[in-house]
């Protein structure tokens, strides 16, 4: 009877190893839902394995001034611990959605909520082009995945040291633009590079015309002239326009310029090719000291 009860215990004792030796079930990616691919590539960089992004805006073809969202978006919002956007009107449709799939775990991070003062004073909208608000973005993005997946709280904070590095050669390209192209006048057909040109120092003309243009209104004919005749005269070094925007005024313009020998440079409220946030800011960057080296 001892040796019967000897020989359970060692039984019990032996079990209880080989399931305290089996593999702790691994915890699910956080879900994360991103307005706009730009913050969805920043998550992802932060948050590697450990999470599953879905960007709402990923393609070229869409205008995101005109998107509008659907049934699907609010099931992935429904199922999200976490949500990354612009705020500040750019994305506007997701306010609505996120109020008709309440959930009261999931944590919405907005862009526009990260470092207010370094906001535009105009409150252009388009804050994906400060490295240093989606920096600052970054940092909630950490906090808000630490807070939901505890236990990688350190391969987040290693993620977000790796977003901050991979910011310094959008660094080094303002830098060189500064030193090779101090105080250029820029013109725009619309405000989507203001925070960028802002960090390069350099004066945004067509201002009033640029916003009119964003929001579909239409821009005093003083306006257009003024544009028009800056271009002719060689007031500005560089035209700026929105890639995913097209219209009559827009094509005028860039029509305008290439006339009157004024480099143009496409930018994009996305990036359009994959890549990421800062191989996307480079890109860009590049394209303007080419353009602006080109008509030296």
């Amino acid at each position: 009877m001892k040796a019967t009860s000897r020989h359970l215990a060692a039984m019990l004792v032996g079990a209880c190893a080989c399931i305290s030796a089996l593999p702790a079930m691994a915890r699910q990616p956080v879900r994360v839902v991103a307005a706009e691919s730009s913050y969805g590539s920043m998550v992802q960089t932060i948050g590697g394995d450990h999470v599953h992004v879905v960007s709402l805006i990923d393609s070229p073809a869409v205008n995101p001034h005109a998107f509008e969202g659907t049934a699907k978006i609010g099931r992935e919002l429904s199922g999200a611990d976490l949500v990354v956007m612009n705020g500040l009107g750019f994305d506007h449709w997701m306010d609505n959605l996120l109020e008709g799939t309440e959930s009261e775990s999931r944590i919405v991070v907005k862009a526009e909520d990260a470092a207010p003062s370094i906001v535009l004073p105009d409150k252009n909208e388009h804050l994906f082009y400060s490295p240093r608000i989606m920096l600052a973005t970054a940092g909630h993005v950490e906090k808000a995945l630490a807070k939901i997946d505890p236990d990688n709280a350190d391969a987040y904070e290693k993620g977000l040291d790796a977003f901050a590095k991979s910011l310094t050669p959008i660094y080094a390209r303002v830098q060189d633009l500064i030193a090779h192209h101090p105080d250029t006048p820029i013109g725009s057909t619309v405000p989507v590079y203001g925070y960028m040109l802002a960090l390069l120092g350099y004066p945004e003309q067509f201002h009033g015309l640029s916003y009119a243009d964003m929001h579909g209104t239409q821009p005093s004919a003083k306006q257009v002239n003024e544009a028009l005749e800056a271009l002719k005269g060689h007031k500005v070094a560089l035209l700026v326009y929105n890639v995913q925007v097209t219209n009559q005024l827009t094509d005028r313009l860039v029509d305008e310029a290439k006339k009157a020998g004024v480099p143009t440079v496409g930018v994009s409220a996305i990036p359009l090719h994959g890549e990421d946030y800062a191989a996307w800011q480079v890109e860009q960057l590049d394209a303007i000291k080419k353009a602006l080296d080109g008509a030296s």
